[in-house]
């Protein structure tokens, strides 16, 4: 039997062995939480570029990650802080009885949910367009809100580890491995997939430019 390189076989393994090393990149670095921000946004340039067929190694993974790293850092952390924020907030008005005890908790998370929502546009507008971080945070603001189903899809896919982790740790462990070798990359594309739509009109007007 002869092997062919160049078979339909051959090159899906090789693209799903790109697709692994790039959800292993991710995972190696956002090891340290602070640095999954960047991680993300090169996990998704990456991707953006894999989706159009091209080769995707460490090389363009690490020129991702640096390339804008002040900029992704930044709201990362900024995203970080906020959500550290609410979680104290949440625990302090939990933990006390006062008249509208319920509608502060509901306060919180709402803007929680909010800031979700926020994290999942950011993100994708990140990896693809060189925007300042005002102007990243005002555009992934206005399109999360225009286009609230599509984020909700984006969310719920987004959230699925860690709802598994908290609601069923044993199945979340059992899939762990599919999780390190190629979950978080598959979700990535699907994100890339449901805001394709969501982004075009940017990318357009990129390209006029």
């Amino acid at each position: 039997m002869r092997f062919d390189p160049d078979s339909r076989f051959f090159t899906f393994c090789a693209r799903l062995v790109e697709l692994v090393g790039i959800n292993l990149l991710w995972l190696v670095c956002s090891v340290p939480i602070v640095t999954m921000g960047p991680a993300t946004k090169a996990m998704l340039t990456c991707l953006y570029a894999w989706q159009a067929g091209e080769r995707c190694g460490s090389g363009p993974f690490f020129r991702a990650f640096r390339e804008g790293f002040g900029r992704s850092l930044g709201l990362w952390l900024g995203i970080l802080f906020l959500g550290a924020m609410l979680g104290v907030d949440y625990c302090i008005v939990a933990n006390l009885a006062f008249p509208g005890q319920m509608a502060v908790i509901g306060l919180i998370c709402f803007v929680g949910f909010a800031l979700i929502l926020f994290t999942g546009m950011v993100f994708p507008l990140l990896s693809q367009f060189p925007m300042g971080v005002r102007d990243t945070a005002i555009n992934a603001v206005l399109l999360s809100l225009a286009n609230l189903p599509k984020m909700l899809l984006v969310t719920a896919v987004n959230l699925l580890p860690a709802v598994l982790a908290v609601l069923t740790p044993q199945l979340f462990v059992i899939s762990g491995f599919f999780w390190l070798l190629c979950g978080i990359a598959l979700i990535g594309l699907y994100d890339i997939k449901v805001l394709e739509r969501v982004l075009a009109p940017f990318r357009n007007r990129q390209e006029e430019v």
